[in-house]
């Protein structure tokens, strides 16, 4: 899982990354800056039920993806079945590239989660 979240940390952009449960619970991270991971995979976990409560009662289906923009940074938030994808990256990512590395850094974990 480090594998896949060290390949990427390499986008330009990208901070650092980390798998938690639906549950909060830290799976695998990989950053390059300090950060609260702890602290960011609850609060993920927070924040998932809510849009995923959210999403069913406006009837537009589960949750996907969701992205904050801070004043700092963004932090996307990707559904992959029964983990979270977290990814942390800068405010004036490239979202473009940085959205293709995400598709395959999902399709990595949920392959890797089947396992």
């Amino acid at each position: 899982m480090r594998a896949i979240l060290a390949q990427l940390n390499k986008t330009q952009g990208v901070w650092g990354s980390m798998v938690v449960g639906r549950d909060g619970i830290l799976i695998a991270s990989d950053f390059s800056i300090e950060a609260q991971e702890m602290q960011i995979g609850a609060i993920s976990s927070q924040i998932l039920v809510a849009l995923d409560g959210a999403l069913k009662r406006i009837k537009m289906g589960g949750f996907k993806r969701f992205m904050i923009g801070g004043s700092e940074n963004k932090l996307a938030l990707i559904n992959v079945g029964q983990t979270i994808l977290v990814v942390l990256l800068r405010r004036d990512a490239n979202m473009g590239l940085i959205n293709v590395e995400i598709k395959n850094a999902v399709e990595a974990v949920a392959k890797n989660s089947r396992m």
